[in-house]
């Protein structure tokens, strides 16, 4: 999960866009999808262990698509109703915006106002100031009240399953002659099956 576009949905200012580097000859969109489409099939690959980006690392980003993003990743930096949204390691669409909410009102407190774009998929959208990313307090705010709860409700089949990079996984199998399936992990499967490269799909 970048913070930084599809992932995180986080088009910070100065950023976490970052954390995608090394994709950035694809353009902005495509470099995100590259990112999400890398880090899914690595974690959705049966005989390896969690990876990174499908899921936010084990320091910032931990895999999308394993059964528990948050493994090996210390928690304890979590506020009291975060703790209690991921102790059973599952996030629901009201638990991640209730997150999201404290997430805001956090950094509203310390005078900082995120910009949030209306968005008719299951993630926010919204962008941070860079002062607030240079500052610390952003990664304060988002550590304290929404980091682990937007990890574990990414990494769900309802996020996974209408993802950017999901449409675009379903567009490159269509080019290579494959229909294909409903769920992610299908097409993660489809596209090993098919002995697919990620970047053949960015050709």
């Amino acid at each position: 999960m970048t913070r930084g576009t599809a992932a995180r949905t986080r088009p910070a200012k100065r950023e976490r866009a970052a954390r995608t580097a090394g994709t950035g000859l694809l353009g902005p969109a495509l470099a995100t999808a590259a990112a999400l489409l890398l880090a899914g099939c690595s974690a959705g690959a049966p005989d390896e262990s969690p990876g990174t980006e499908a899921g936010p690392p084990a320091s910032a980003d931990a895999p999308v698509g394993t059964a528990d993003p948050l493994t090996g990743m210390d928690v304890g930096d979590a506020s009291d109703a975060q703790a209690a949204e991921i102790d059973d390691r599952a996030a629901t669409a009201e638990e991640y915006e209730a997150a999201f909410q404290r997430y805001r009102t956090c950094l509203s407190e310390a005078g900082v106002e995120l910009s949030v774009a209306d968005s008719d998929g299951p993630l926010r959208v919204y962008s941070v100031p860079g002062t607030a990313v240079d500052s610390g307090v952003d990664g304060d705010c988002y550590r304290a009240e929404f980091q682990y709860t937007d990890m574990l409700w990414q990494s769900t089949d309802t996020v996974q399953d209408s993802a950017q990079a999901t449409s675009l996984l379903r567009e490159c199998l269509q080019d290579h002659g494959i229909e294909p399936a409903d769920t992610r992990d299908e097409l993660d499967a489809q596209l090993r099956g098919a002995d697919l490269e990620i970047m053949d799909c960015f050709d």
